[in-house]
């Protein structure tokens, strides 16, 4: 089968899509031809690195490492622009592309080949967040705001072209219907995100004598860095703890209250990092804490879980869908820092069982989230649709 890949991030280690898209392309049919369509970014770990000859991969369009939005516009354009010509030589059977950052909308109209749109999350599902959040926010997230009624009018249009729609939670496929209306009937299948259970797997099981918090993904208001930093200050005012962050966003305000808690509380902000450095963060850590106010099914629960790490995450999306509240992980509600920091005092004082927590998790994502299995399910959809 000959497959295009739309992939707007060009690294697993720039966000969810990066890394959703690189295990994909690495767990189909090792018979299939895939090309990758992505931006030029000076990153860690580009496709093309990564690849190698194995998977065609084309770099359409430079973009400055900085631009953390507007890129996606300039992608947008040249897919519309060099996609078709490329179909002319290689007559793609099934074009694979992403909701969240709509790469795929402009060549919806070409009629280049069946489309097949795997749904991260929802524009307005976004915005909502992010409008009730009192948090100073990231430029993203600012255009977010600026351009929300645009782009969720781009992303209907987008919902109802497309050939099948994979959202990768329950909650997303309500957002679906219930925001936008859309009719999924025969043209939808959930999946949620996966990980490599062999890449991610548990070494450490007991809690450091100083443990280590970890959070990891984008210091965005939309991430919750607020809620985390408030239950950090109380937490340091008990016992002493390491706080581990990976990701880029708002790191000088977030360095800033971290220093106003030493020296109970040493810290590391990381920033990017490369995709197979992550095991190793997840093995320096012991606890991982996801306060988001608004995910689906977020990636880096499924490492930790994998990994044999605790996980405390907010109640929102599609996070309930894989942690069930004191067998695999906890929850709490979004934005209650009180809560989090009561889970979090109740972990680090081993009030709980947690080499029993570990294992369940581990082993549900080895059953249920394993992208060996994904990879089979998702080339099943492609079939679906292919004329």
């Amino acid at each position: 089968m000959d497959i295009c890949m739309l992939a707007p991030e060009n690294s697993p280690s720039w966000g969810g899509v990066g890394s959703y898209t690189y295990d994909l392309v690495n767990n189909l049919p090792k018979d299939s031809n895939i090309h990758i369509f992505t931006i030029g970014r000076d990153v860690k770990d580009s496709y093309a690195d990564l690849f190698g000859d194995d998977v065609q991969v084309h770099e359409i369009v430079k973009v400055s490492p900085n631009d953390t939005f507007f890129y996606n516009l300039k992608f947008q354009f040249s897919i519309f622009k060099k996609l078709k010509e490329f179909n002319k030589q290689n007559q793609y059977d099934v074009i694979h592309s992403h909701s969240g950052h709509l790469p795929h909308l402009l060549s919806q109209f070409q009629n280049i080949a069946p489309m097949v749109v795997t749904v991260h999350a929802t524009v307005k599902g976004l915005n909502k967040s992010i409008r009730r959040y009192d948090f100073k926010t990231d430029s993203t997230e600012s255009y977010m705001n600026v351009f929300s009624k645009g782009i969720e009018l781009f992303e209907k249009i987008s919902f109802n072209k497309a050939d099948r729609l994979l959202p990768v939670s329950n909650f997303t496929l309500k957002q679906i219907n219930e925001d936008y209306g859309v009719d999924t009937t025969n043209k939808v299948q959930v999946l949620h995100t996966a990980v490599d259970v062999n890449l991610f797997a548990p070494k450490n099981k007991e809690l450091s004598e100083k443990p280590t918090i970890l959070f990891a993904g984008r210091l965005y208001a939309i991430k919750g860095v607020e809620t985390f930093l408030n239950a950090l200050e109380i937490i340091t005012k008990k016992k002493s703890v390491k706080a581990l962050l990976v990701g880029r966003g708002n790191t000088g305000y977030v360095n800033q209250r971290l220093n106003s808690m030493m020296p109970s509380c040493d810290f590391s902000i990381n920033g990017l990092i490369s995709h197979n450095q992550m095991p190793d963060i997840f093995d320096q850590s012991d606890i991982l804490v996801v306060p988001s106010i608004y995910e689906n099914c977020p990636i880096t629960i499924l490492e930790a879980m994998s990994s044999g790490k605790i996980v405390v995450a907010s109640n929102v999306g599609g996070i309930p869908e894989i942690i069930t509240d004191g067998h695999n992980g906890f929850l709490f509600e979004s934005g209650n820092h009180d809560e989090l920091a009561a889970i979090l005092s109740d972990i680090l004082e081993e009030n709980i069982d947690i080499s029993k927590i570990q294992s369940n998790a581990r082993n549900l994502i080895v059953q249920d989230y394993n992208w060996k299995n994904r990879g089979k399910e998702i080339h099943e959809q492609y079939k679906k649709v292919v004329l």
